[in-house]
């Protein structure tokens, strides 16, 4: 029917026009009406009631494969280029590769041991620079820090063992349960990694074996004097966000300072996270007023600024189990 209407209104459009440009009509009016007549390329078309319509299986529906996420590719990304969030890289692929100026290569060396090596670099660089170690210790801490980066090596070749050629659908319930256990387990080794050189390796224990007590102590005192630089700096910081909140005056400026760096509490200087968390910071130091004599506190502040005050104090104390994962302060002290 479609057709033959086509055709009449066709032939009527032709009465009385030149030759030329009814060609041309017939032209237009066929490029129109045959798309509808077929169905046309853009899947647009018109349908009878017995068209028979075949639709995409589920496992390629649109948008489910940009929910496929190989586990064992993204694992590395995490684990090593992301230390402050989460990169979510979709398909599938194998092998590690590094984006550089050139071009794309593969990585030869495992990611775990070129990040753990420049960290172990650096400290020992900081270390000799500090005491004027001796090649036998030198050599002595190199052994060490060889031991404990194979040791890490191990330990998250272990985990990632564990999502090798596992693809998940985050669109899927069970695939967003096996993603959160990834979370976990990434998590884990960001932390064995940030931790690598602390108390309980054996570079940490070797340190404290080889030096001598002039070494020791020139290491202890510059290690306080970074460690009060930095808390005093989080203080100033947090200090300038709660004038704008309440208004300080100078004086009460200087009381809070000073019962904050009175309360200074073990921040880690040492494996600092690349991307710095200032929400963190800032509920590290009202944890940190929580802890100073609370009458003493108040006297310090109206009973205006007091009623924000105390909110915030209680914001830092509720957050201390969550402040205890984010590596701000020294693993054997942050539990306190």
């Amino acid at each position: 029917m479609v057709e033959a209407m086509s055709a009449r209104n066709a032939r009527q459009a032709l009465d009385g026009m030149p030759h030329r440009a009814g060609v041309l009509v017939v032209s237009v009016m066929l490029v129109l009406v045959l798309p509808m007549m077929t169905g046309g390329s853009t899947g647009g078309g018109l349908r009878a009631e017995d068209d028979h319509v075949v639709e995409p299986a589920d496992g390629v529906r649109r948008g489910q494969v940009g929910n496929q996420v190989d586990l064992g590719v993204n694992f590395d990304a995490n684990v090593f280029e992301q230390q402050g969030g989460w990169v979510l890289r979709g398909g599938v692929g194998g092998g590690r590769v590094r984006v550089t100026a050139t071009g794309v290569e593969q990585i030869t060396e495992a990611p775990t041991l070129e990040r753990a090596r420049a960290q172990a670099e650096a400290r020992l660089a900081r270390v000799d620079r500090l005491c004027g170690l001796t090649d036998a210790q030198r050599r002595a801490l190199r052994l060490a820090i060889e031991s404990d980066i194979r040791r890490l090596v191990e330990r998250i070749d272990v985990q990632r063992e564990k999502y090798l050629g596992v693809s998940v659908n985050m669109a899927d319930p069970e695939g967003q349960k096996v993603w959160q256990k990834f979370q976990q387990d990434v998590q884990q080794c960001r932390r064995w990694l940030l931790e690598l050189f602390d108390t309980g390796s054996l570079f940490s224990a070797v340190l404290g074996s080889t030096l001598d007590a002039d070494q020791t102590a020139r290491l202890e005192a510059e290690s306080r004097a970074r460690r009060t630089f930095r808390w005093r700096t989080l203080v100033e910081s947090v200090l300038v966000k709660l004038d704008d909140a309440i208004g300080l005056s100078a004086e009460q400026h200087a009381s809070l300072e000073a019962m904050l760096l009175a309360h200074e509490p073990p921040l880690r200087i040492e494996g600092i996270p690349r991307q710095a968390n200032a929400h963190a910071e800032q509920m590290l130091v009202y944890l940190t007023l929580s802890r100073v004599d609370q009458k003493a506190l108040q006297a310090t502040v109206s009973p205006r600024q007091w009623k924000t005050l105390a909110m915030f104090v209680n914001q830092g104390k509720a957050m201390q189990s969550w402040l205890e994962q984010q590596n701000l302060l020294e693993p054997q002290q942050s539990n306190r």
